[in-house]
């Protein structure tokens, strides 16, 4: 019922409050070089536009910016974000978001307003959006992701995926292109790979010399829940049951990077993409964060002891069967597995076959074609 309630408010600030802020404001002149950025899910610029923000910068573009963690304030303060973004949305040229984010897709903007989403994630791996009943539920009135002008994907594979999530008509099928997500570029960058290596080495001194596994699991929640009883204890299970395995083979070290929202996660004094270059092979379920890895063509490992269950609740758009890693659903064989991953690879061609499909958006230049589309605009 709670969850039920927050969509209807939801649905009468959509429907009802932002488009008469929006109204309000309209007639203010939209200026030439405003770019917003803007995301309910962080207090600061999240990591998937930090390359395209301060590449702006660099260009002397005016920059405003809105960020609120809606999980961590209230909805008082959450709403009062959104009416300044709202008072400010008919001014802006850009305006730049990486996840949902109802103001923007709350009113009939201007043509000269271009909206660009960069999405929070590569590839298309679960279900999400309108093909998710756990991202918009059935009875959510209307959209609460439309507006885009851009929708970028890391992939050409993404493509059919993404209209189908975000409902973008096929004779718009120009609005998503396979332009690569920003933040893989500094998989690209050397100075980046070697700072990440000199912070670690301080970070993890007892990882010196051994085989460094890295657990990334998935946010198991919806858009409007943070998180239940229910996935706390499975978390938990799963949690110790990849440590014990890690301990019991030899020169291996874990480290884990979990999601800020899950129930009882941890945190960790580097981010998951710095991990991700310092690791030897990684470990998840359900999270897309595999697919950036296919850039560093490590192993990689699928630990999935509830896939029936999430499989009927969620859904995916790829064949689970056919995933390029070790798929593993019982806790017997985790073990074997771990260590066969970590001093027997074999599947550097399966990796590669997706990464071609899913990730060739991802050149280490997408902040430079990002560049290119708003100065076209303009």
């Amino acid at each position: 019922m709670k969850f039920r309630l927050k969509e209807y408010y939801k649905m009468f600030l959509q429907y009802i409050v932002f488009p008469l802020v929006y109204l309000k404001n309209r007639l203010n002149k939209v200026e030439d070089r405003l770019v917003i950025f803007a995301d309910a899910h962080h207090d600061t610029c999240p990591e998937h536009m930090m390359s395209i923000r301060e590449k702006l910068k660099s260009e002397h573009y005016n920059i405003k910016e809105f960020y609120i963690d809606s999980s961590k304030h209230t909805r008082k303060e959450v709403t009062g974000s959104m009416l300044d973004f709202m008072r400010e949305y008919p001014k802006a040229s850009f305006v730049i978001i990486c996840d949902y984010y109802l103001p923007v897709s709350s009113c009939r903007k201007k043509k000269e307003t271009k909206v660009i989403q960069l999405w929070h994630g590569c590839g298309a791996f679960k279900r999400f959006g309108h093909d998710a009943k756990d991202d918009i539920p059935g009875f959510y009135i209307g959209s609460p992701i439309k507006n885009y002008d851009l929708v970028t994907t890391s992939g050409d594979a993404c493509l059919t995926f993404f209209r189908s999530a975000m409902q973008i008509p096929d004779f718009e099928n120009n609005i998503v292109r396979p332009m690569g997500a920003a933040y893989t570029d500094k998989f690209f960058d050397e100075d980046f790979i070697q700072s990440c290596k000199d912070k670690f080495r301080f970070a993890y001194p007892n990882a010196r010399g051994k085989r460094v596994v890295l657990w990334a699991p998935t946010f198991r929640g919806s858009a409007g829940k943070t998180g239940d009883k229910k996935n706390a204890h499975l978390f938990d299970n799963m949690r110790l049951e990849i440590n014990a395995c890690v301990r019991e083979i030899p020169d291996a070290f874990l480290i884990e990077s979990l999601h800020p929202h899950m129930l009882n996660g941890g945190s960790s004094i580097m981010t998951t993409e710095e991990l991700m270059v310092c690791s030897d092979m990684i470990i998840t379920d359900y999270s897309s964060v595999f697919f950036e890895y296919l850039l560093l063509d490590k192993p990689i490992l699928f630990y999935v002891p509830d896939f029936d269950k999430y499989k009927e609740k969620r859904g995916f758009y790829l064949n689970f069967n056919k995933l390029p890693g070790r798929i593993v659903k019982d806790k017997k064989n985790l073990k074997y597995n771990i260590k066969e991953a970590l001093f027997d690879d074999d599947m550097s061609e399966q990796r590669e076959d997706f990464k071609t499909k899913y990730m060739n958006g991802c050149d280490g230049k997408v902040t430079k074609k990002l560049m290119d589309y708003i100065e076209g605009q303009i």
